[in-house]
């Protein structure tokens, strides 16, 4: 959007998006199915045609400078804009149980409605506990009747929750887990303190979400729990700074990255039309 309005755009990218382990995007229409990796290299291909240059690396530095905002890469280049958009996304820190990683994005996977469709009618654990993990109980019933709570240790629900489970058949299984079991890259199998191996076909974890950057904070913009605290245009809390996408919502999907990131596109280039106008009157 920035790149079609004649902007000066440069995308400082450490290749290392969110969902890079995963199979397939979903819920993206007109590209369902398709690959992370090759959806990125396409909006990559896309904006190189409207002259956005894209840098790859790590951003070491960012500060305030009067009306421009400088940042340092790790690789010791200096840049200066009029503004800075925070596109860092979001971290998912997966509960500390071995092996989980290994299968991350594939047969472990956190996000019902992004993964749900493909895990229906399978034998599903919730490993995890507290309002997160329930809600992904609540979620996956509408796509498998074969459904298990793992706590790895109290699952603390309540007594309405407890009857909500009794009534339903939900399996809830309290003991830790020692270990998530894999073969050829699947699932094999969940492992249990006492040794017992739950036959599970994919899990759903219940992460826990943070920035995966200290820019936002180096630069003193407001931080709610997870994301970037913005106005509904974008703006943060310190001028010249804008944040989008599910750095700034955690639950976005990427295709509501995507829209909410064209709409900040557009308020930036309004907020700048406007500064150079006021510039132009002023002299």
């Amino acid at each position: 959007m920035l790149g079609r309005a004649r902007r000066t755009v440069v995308v400082i990218d450490a290749g290392s998006p969110r969902n890079r382990d995963a199979d397939a995007v979903h819920n993206l229409c007109g590209q369902e199915g398709v690959a992370p990796g090759r959806l990125l290299a396409r909006g990559r291909q896309d904006v190189s045609r409207y002259g956005v240059e894209i840098v790859p690396g790590e951003v070491a530095e960012v500060r305030r400078d009067g009306a421009h905002t400088v940042s340092r890469t790790a690789s010791g280049d200096v840049l200066r804009a009029r503004a800075v958009v925070l596109a860092t996304g979001v971290v998912e820190d997966l509960p500390a149980v071995a092996g989980l990683a290994a299968l991350w994005g594939r047969d472990v996977v956190s996000c019902p409605y992004c993964h749900g469709w493909e895990a229906r009618d399978k034998a599903v654990a919730v490993l995890g506990t507290g309002p997160r993990a329930w809600r992904q109980v609540l979620l996956m019933r509408r796509y498998t009747e074969d459904l298990a709570l793992l706590g790895n240790g109290p699952a603390g629900l309540d007594d309405q929750q407890l009857e909500y489970v009794r009534r339903t058949g939900i399996a809830v299984e309290e003991q830790p887990v020692a270990r998530v079991r894999s073969e050829d890259g699947h699932l094999a199998g969940i492992e249990l303190a006492d040794g017992t191996v739950l036959a599970r076909d994919v899990v759903f974890a219940a992460t826990t979400r943070r920035q995966p950057s200290g820019l936002a904070a180096e630069l003193g913009c407001l931080i709610e729990v997870a994301g970037v605290g913005t106005d509904p245009a974008g703006r943060t809390s310190v001028p010249g700074v804008w944040a989008v996408g599910s750095a700034t919502d955690p639950s976005l999907t990427i295709a509501g990255s995507a829209g909410h990131a064209t709409g900040v596109a557009i308020a930036i280039n309004d907020a700048l039309v406007d500064e150079d106008l006021a510039l132009a009157l002023r002299s």
